[in-house]
């Protein structure tokens, strides 16, 4: 189920300081994405936040790997399996929540983690 970005909501928050589950532009160099998905929580003090890009769809993608999203109208694709960790202020404006799809989300961790399908013995 892909969620949607809408702006009937509470404003976009400040720059740097994205929420979990928020997908956010950026301003980091040698991304070619455009947004990124916050994996890390607020709450954990740190001066970077784990993040996974959010990129175009491709032909072979599998949902549980690599969610689907929709922004503008757009299908996008959240790349779990690329999350790497960058400065918190080189985030920019949250252009929508996941917090809604957080079961998605942390399925797809689950099975990265642990591998699939999740909790299959050895």
């Amino acid at each position: 189920m892909a969620a949607s970005a809408t702006q009937s909501g509470p404003p976009p928050m400040p720059l740097s300081s994205p929420g979990w589950l928020d997908i956010v532009r950026h301003r980091v160099r040698g991304f070619r994405v455009q947004y990124l998905l916050v994996v890390q929580h607020h709450a954990i003090p740190a001066k970077t936040r784990l993040v996974a890009p959010v990129s175009p769809s491709l032909p072979r993608d599998v949902d549980v790997l690599a969610p689907p999203v929709l922004i503008d109208g757009a299908e996008f694709r959240v790349r779990l399996l690329d999350m790497t960790a960058v400065p918190i202020a080189l985030l920019g404006e949250t252009v929508l929540s996941l917090a809604a799809e957080r079961d998605t989300v942390l399925d797809a961790i689950d099975v990265i983690l642990h591998g699939y399908p999740v909790g299959r013995p050895h």
